[in-house]
Order: C-alpha cells, then sequence, then structure tokens
C-alpha cells in the first residue's frame, strides 16, 4: 500500500485486494460464497472457483449442455446437471437409443416373426390371432388378451386398463362358457400370470343373479361358491376357470380383456 506520513502516525492507503493498519491481511475473496455450485480458493484481490460435475462459468452458475454432443443416436435429449435422458424413437432402446429393439422376442402369437431396423414384421395365423403381435385370441366372432404382467385392484380400473389398449383397446372380458375350453388353450396357456386370477366384466345384479357389465346380459354363472353375499364382483381362478367372488375394490388380479374381430393380421 501506500503510506502518509502524519504527526506521530501514518496511515496506509491498501492496493486492492489487502487490508489492515499496515495493508498485511489479504481480503477474503471467497466470504461472499461466489461460486454457487463450486469449491472457491481466494487470491489476491480475486478468487477461484472449481466447479463441481456439471457446471461452468466464472461462478459455477452455468449448467454445461450435455446433449451439445448430440448423444441419442435415436430419440430426442433432455438436459439434467451432470447427466442427459433420451427418450427414443420407436424401435429404438438404450442410454443412447442406439440398440434395436428385437419385437419378435417379446411375447407374440405370430406366425412368421421378422426383427428389422428399427421395426418388426409381424404375420398372424389367419383366424387364430390378430392385432400387433397377434396378442389377441380368436375365439368366434369375439378375441381375448391377457396385457402382460399386469395386474390391478379393482373392476373399474381393470376396464380402463383393457379400454387403453393398442388399435383402440377393448373391454373387461365377458367369456361365455361355451368359449372357456378355447379361451384356457389359446390365451390362458400362452399369457403370463402374476396372481393366479383374471378379472371379470361380471357383476351381481341381485341375490344370485350376475350379468355382464357391458353387455348386460345373465351371465352362465361357474362359482366355487357363492357364501360371500356382501361383494358383488368376481374373478376367474386360472387353474380351473372357477369364479370366485371378490370385492371391486380390493383384490389383486390379472385381467382378461375383449373386443370385437378387427381382422388386423399384419403388423406393424
Amino acid at each position: 500500500g501506500a503510506c502518509t506520513d502524519g504527526v506521530n502516525s501514518y496511515t496506509c492507503t491498501c492496493t486492492a485486494g489487502w487490508q489492515g493498519t499496515n495493508c498485511d491481511s489479504n481480503i477474503n475473496d471467497c466470504a461472499a460464497n461466489p461460486c454457487v455450485n463450486g469449491a472457491c480458493t481466494d487470491g489476491v484481490n480475486s478468487y477461484t472457483c472449481t466447479c463441481t460435475a456439471g457446471w461452468q462459468g466464472t461462478n459455477c452458475d452455468s449448467n454445461i449442455d450435455d446433449c451439445a454432443a448430440n448423444p441419442c443416436v435415436n430419440g430426442a435429449c433432455t438436459d439434467g446437471v451432470n447427466s442427459y435422458t433420451c427418450t427414443c424413437t420407436a424401435g429404438w432402446q438404450g442410454t443412447n437409443c442406439d440398440q434395436d429393439i428385437n419385437e419378435c422376442s417379446a411375447t407374440n402369437n405370430c406366425a412368421v416373426c421378422q426383427n428389422l431396423v428399427p421395426s418388426y414384421f409381424c404375420v398372424c395365423e389367419i383366424s387364430s390371432y390378430e392385432g400387433i403381435l397377434c396378442t389377441w385370441a380368436v375365439i368366434g366372432t369375439t378375441t381375448y388378451r391377457v396385457p402382460a404382467t399386469t395386474t390391478t385392484t379393482s373392476r373399474i380400473a381393470a376396464i380402463a386398463i383393457c379400454a387403453g389398449l393398442d388399435e383402440g383397446g377393448g373391454f373387461l372380458g365377458e367369456p361365455l362358457a361355451a368359449n372357456l375350453p378355447t379361451i384356457l388353450t389359446k390365451v390362458v396357456a400362452r399369457s403370463t400370470f402374476v396372481s393366479g386370477f383374471m378379472w371379470l366384466n361380471v357383476v351381481r345384479q341381485s341375490g344370485s343373479t350376475w350379468v355382464y357389465g357391458a353387455t348386460g346380459t345373465v351371465a352362465t354363472t361357474n362359482f366355487e361358491f357363492e357364501a360371500n353375499v356382501l361383494d358383488n364382483c368376481a374373478v376367474m381362478r386360472v387353474s380351473d376357470f372357477k369364479w370366485i367372488i371378490v370385492s371391486c375394490t380390493s383384490f389383486t388380479a390379472d385381467i382378461l380383456c375383449q373386443r370385437a374381430i378387427t381382422g388386423k393380421v399384419v403388423s406393424p
């Protein structure tokens, strides 16, 4: 600093970055915590920030654009902090959307299935299966499907899941007694179950009269027992197709979906 003489005294005018009577104390430029996302190192009238991963700039307050290098080969990139997320376009998977999805490796009933990049080609056995990857079994004038590894705890939720399936969805299953043996071989035997039960679209109308929810027709009952008169819904036990009366809102079961024939035998 610069010294100014007085009478039996002096005054120091410190250069930038110094303080104290004799300008011998370095001002801590890190005291104000200028490094927003990093560690501060004090200098003389200066400071240096060492940024944590993902940040840059003098004060480490600028997020590094991790999408700048275009890491998502077949998808859209969303920047994070020292990270990024890829939303893959159809047919691709992986952290960087650079892995082709082999659609033919998924559970399907295709008579012929050929994986393509990035798509696939599937042909169903005529009059036997239809829909995307031939997942709907054709039985008479109706098709049935059990969505893979999907369970729910209420009839209302099961109805919504069926309605949200591919190609316009369907409705909760209303299996006719005559269709049960074919459902066993074409649907149940080719499905993966979590619970061992399937929700049906059957509800108690009154007493021992049960009707199908979509058509309102009287259901051909196949109950193991009907002692529980308080509950008004039923599920089908996969092992023997017996109907079990359960609560409409608190029973975990897989789902049997149903819809009319669409005629779609080639996908996608």
